[in-house]
């Protein structure tokens, strides 16, 4: 039996899967496909049962989850040592990791109740993890062993809030039946960011929001506007009176160039609104980033391909922002992560879904 990984993206309305190989740093795609999902519970049993008699002896399978259900933010934090000549020791360096995880995690807490009302007691990190160290403003591999005044952590949490705890315990009784880990795309990227050294502005435009990464050698900032594909979905639904569905297929069809003339005037006004909204929420978000941006700009999700994105995108809206040198913008496809030959290489929906295998990295 061929020994393969399992690699699921659950989407607000899609899931993705593809069963690979890895051979020699690329990836034989064996089996893959994308489903729409009435729920996650019922997208996890339709991947499985599909894959069912080619996963055994495999690799732990990959899987995210929705960005609303499984969360990431990268954090910044320091202390002050008493004696700055000392070098630190091991002792040391477990009391100021402990107290640096400690301040993140309130800091994590304080965010999330200042930009959402959301409690401490309603947050459950589930892996917190430290990207790199500065002692004195110099970055270094490890604090131990190192004299200074000051050290600062950048660390990336995961978290999920208890009242979504439920679905992601439905999540894991379906996979429990074999080797698996849950991933947020935030990790999946810093792990191919470390291996490919990729400085860039990552963009997922996916369906309920978009999620927004920058990378320079780390993961240094992460975001979530609440726009996406679902807003030209809908706007479909109400311009042409159809059902959601009808609506999906229709929008696809857009995308793919495949509408008459007149049909393609009678939307593209409000795609053209919502693409502009996403555009100026996306610049917004990148104003906060308290460093200067790489001017490689990566748009992918489902939505990426409509041409109004593209046109946004490809417009002022970046002109105020402190990139290095004007920025530059272009889709991030499958076969951009990987050497891989398959019909969806060139769809920008599975993009995330071949970050996954960076993470196993």
């Amino acid at each position: 039996m061929v020994r393969g990984m399992l690699l699921v993206d659950f989407g607000e309305n899609t899931c993705k899967f593809a069963l690979v190989k890895k051979q020699e740093g690329n990836l034989e795609v064996r089996q893959w496909g994308i489903e729409d999902s009435r729920s996650l519970e019922h997208a996890a049993d339709h991947v499985l049962e599909k894959t069912k008699g080619m996963r055994e002896d495999a690799e732990p399978a990959l899987v995210s989850l929705p960005s609303a259900l499984w969360r990431s933010r990268v954090l910044y934090e320091g202390v002050e040592r008493k004696n700055a000549a000392l070098r630190i020791d091991k002792k040391e360096k477990e009391a100021i990791l402990a107290d640096l995880s400690a301040k993140a995690r309130s800091r994590l807490v304080k965010q999330m109740q200042d930009s959402s009302g959301i409690l401490a007691e309603d947050i459950r990190v589930h892996a917190f993890n430290i990207l790199s160290y500065a002692i004195d403003g110099y970055a270094v591999p490890d604090i131990l062993g190192f004299p200074g005044a000051r050290v600062d952590i950048h660390a990336m949490a995961v978290f999920t809030l208890v009242k979504h705890l439920p679905i992601v315990d439905t999540i894991l009784e379906r996979f429990s039946g074999m080797p698996f880990r849950i991933v947020h795309c935030a990790e999946a990227l810093e792990a191919f960011s470390c291996m490919k050294r990729q400085d860039a502005v990552y963009i997922d435009i996916g369906d309920a929001s978009c999620s927004i990464a920058v990378v320079q050698q780390h993961v240094i900032y992460l975001d979530d506007i609440p726009r996406g594909g679902k807003d030209f979905t809908l706007h479909l639904q109400e311009t042409l009176a159809l059902g959601e569905n009808t609506a999906k297929d229709f929008k696809e069809r857009y995308a793919a160039g495949d509408f008459s003339f007149l049909l393609r005037e009678g939307v593209k006004k409000g795609f053209s609104a919502i693409a502009e909204d996403i555009g100026r929420l996306a610049a917004k978000s990148l104003a906060g980033v308290l460093a200067s941006l790489p001017p490689s700009v990566f748009l992918f999700g489902g939505a990426s391909r409509l041409p109004e994105i593209q046109e946004v995108f490809h417009g002022s809206m970046f002109e105020r922002l402190p990139f290095h040198e004007k920025p530059r913008i272009s889709l991030l496809l499958p076969k951009d992560l990987w050497a891989v030959e398959f019909p969806g290489k060139t769809n920008p929906i599975l993009t995330p879904l071949f970050f996954l295998p960076y993470a196993s990295q």
